[in-house]
């Protein structure tokens, strides 16, 4: 499944720059600018360094673009980033790994790398144990796909403080996670983007991170929860987390149903963390067992449900729990 594209960046309209313009107008003007769109053709404009193999790209404001499929014939890394301030354009083309063996990711932005961009014009990343593993601060991702992967796309910040905006792509039919938030800070965001149909894991993960947003998302059809926000021991705390969808009356199906288990979870480690779950529309979850919306804190603790419509079936397990108020559209 490709990403959702609902239309809420949709209505921001092509600048018609080159990619060099695009990476000064995301250090100069801020997070809006991550999600602008660009005209295809004007990648070629600034004569991008074509990269035709997978290997290390090491260079600072640098525009790399791919040149054709790319496979990872050992089991490791593809494609590393350790300069800082350039663009990857996947151009379309795909990266594909080994599969099961693989010990490495399609894309490794290493903590070394600041303000970079990736930019995947529809392309996809299979077949490793990371689809994309950023580690970077102020990371740019846009219009990816990421399907086959152990895990989709890894946010990690374990090297330091990391704030990563993703927006406008797929992480879907991974084993583990579509989309993991680890130790990610500062408002790290992922937005407009669809996780569904792990093997085996959770389409969101959330653990050990600082103010992390998810938003304008569709999490289905995963063989754990949608959205689980917490772990139960090894992996630290999380505080000030975000998850909210599209406005409810925006769409007429729920971002979050089908799920094994509950749709949007927050485990007993979230009882003091002030998260915040605000316009999730959620049906048809709990396959196996579980909820649409649960909070395993005793009557939510210090965490907010806001706005949220679980329809046709129940949170936490009874119809109308007082800390997690039914909203219908």
């Amino acid at each position: 499944m490709k990403a959702i594209k609902r239309g809420f960046f949709r209505s921001i309209g092509a600048p018609g720059v080159a990619f060099l313009a695009l990476t000064a107008a995301l250090v100069l003007a801020g997070p809006q600018a991550a999600w602008a769109k660009k005209d295809h053709t004007s990648a070629n404009a600034v004569d991008p360094t074509s990269v035709t193999a997978c290997g290390t790209l090491s260079g600072s404001n640098t525009i790399y673009q791919l040149a054709n499929d790319l496979t990872e014939s050992g089991t490791g890394t593809c494609i590393t980033m350790t300069g800082s301030n350039s663009t990857l354009d996947l151009f379309g083309y795909n990266i594909t790994g080994p599969g099961a063996t693989s010990t490495g990711a399609g894309i490794n932005i290493t903590s070394a790398a600041n303000e970079d961009v990736i930019e995947g014009f529809s392309g996809t990343i299979s077949k490793f144990e990371y689809g994309i593993l950023d580690q970077a601060n102020n990371t740019v991702g846009d219009n990816v796909t990421l399907e086959d992967n152990l895990v989709g796309l890894e946010l990690n910040g374990t090297s330091g403080e990391a704030t990563e905006m993703w927006s406008n792509f797929s992480a879907d039919s991974n084993t583990d996670e579509g989309v993991y938030f680890n130790h990610c800070t500062d408002e790290c965001m992922a937005t407009d983007f669809d996780a569904s149909s792990t093997t085996a894991g959770p389409g969101v993960l959330i653990t050990d991170s600082s103010g992390p947003r998810i938003s304008v998302f569709t999490a289905t059809d995963n063989a754990t929860y949608g959205v689980h926000v917490g772990c139960t021991s090894g992996c630290g705390t999380n505080s000030d987390v975000r998850v909210g969808d599209a406005p409810i009356g925006t769409s007429t199906t729920p971002a979050v149903t089908g799920n094994k288990s509950d749709g949007i979870f927050l485990d007993a480690s979230e009882s003091t963390t002030h998260d915040e779950v605000f316009l999730i529309k959620a049906s048809g979850n709990g396959v196996t067992s579980g909820y649409d919306l649960h909070d395993a804190s005793s009557t939510c603790g210090d965490n907010q449900w806001v706005g949220n419509d679980w329809g046709t079936a129940s949170a936490d397990g009874v119809s109308s729990p007082a800390c997690i108020p039914l909203v219908t559209f």
